[in-house]
């Protein structure tokens, strides 16, 4: 049964504290980092103090969410090696802070000679899928060293990104053979793609993770209750039987942003009680 989690930036200015004084304030257990300010490059040794100081006074687990426009299945080796150096200090990072999941992108495809990522055959894209697994393969020691997960998340199935389909997912996860690889399934990706009950069939019990949100005519993160998420549907992730610890909130949108995280949360527990915290 997932503890559910709010991520720690909804809004790029706010400071630091924002969401972290707001999961105290509504009881939330769990902060997922937003590495694109939140990572060990980013945050400073006195934000790094202050963090760790929250989670020994408040509980608070803190989680990230690695950069989003990172590329772990680049051609480039300059770029992959800088990429797995990079990933590897934020494991250090959440490790210090006491959080247990790193959640990884697996991108698009990155090759010098393509104008567009897209552009790219499917030999090229193959050749991508063949880094990817490098990639987790090489970070999957030093996480289990550390005690924390690495969940490779399922993107939107379009051209130009790495993986194109669940079976390829599968394929990544089976690669790292490493009980600290796993995936963190983003509910709204499949609803506006290849489908949340073929997600579930296919990835089963290598589903770690979990980003919650909803979507509406095509457009994803949005407040769950009032898109096409069918909770009915989406009921075998909650149960005991997954082995999924966490569950974060993908949502809070202008202006009511904080309205939208609190009213997800109660459909949530409308439909699964108290078996989302």
């Amino acid at each position: 049964m997932p503890k559910l989690a709010v991520v720690s930036l909804i809004q790029d200015d706010q400071p630091l504290n924002t969401m972290v004084d707001f999961a105290i304030e509504h009881s939330f257990q769990v902060v997922e980092l937003m590495g694109k300010f939140h990572s060990a490059e980013m945050l400073s040794e006195e934000d790094l103090r202050y963090l760790e100081r929250v989670s020994e006074s408040n509980g608070i687990t803190f989680n990230q969410h690695y950069l989003h426009g990172a590329l772990p299945g680049s051609h480039r080796t300059s770029v992959w090696r800088d990429t797995l150096a990079s990933f590897e200090r934020n494991l250090e990072m959440v490790q210090r802070l006491g959080g247990r999941v790193i959640v990884l992108h697996p991108g698009k495809i990155d090759v010098p000679t393509l104008a567009r990522p897209e552009d790219g055959s499917e030999l090229i894209r193959r050749e991508a899928v063949r880094n990817l697994k490098r990639f987790v393969r090489s970070a999957a020691p030093t996480a289990e060293k550390l005690g924390i997960t690495i969940c490779v998340e399922n993107l939107k199935h379009d051209p130009g990104y790495v993986l194109s389909s669940y079976e390829d997912l599968a394929s990544v996860i089976d690669d790292a053979d490493s009980d600290n690889v796993g995936v963190v399934l983003d509910v709204g990706h499949c609803i506006i793609g290849d489908g949340l009950s073929e997600a579930i069939n296919v990835l089963g019990d290598r589903i770690r993770h979990l980003h919650l949100n909803d979507a509406i005519d095509g457009v994803d993160h949005e407040e769950i209750g009032t898109g096409t998420l069918d909770l009915d549907e989406m009921a075998p992730l909650i149960s005991s039987d997954m082995n999924i610890e966490f569950a974060t909130l993908e949502v809070g949108k202008a202006p009511d942003s904080y309205g939208v995280i609190l009213r997800s949360r109660e459909a949530l527990r409308q439909r699964y009680g108290d078996a989302v915290d």
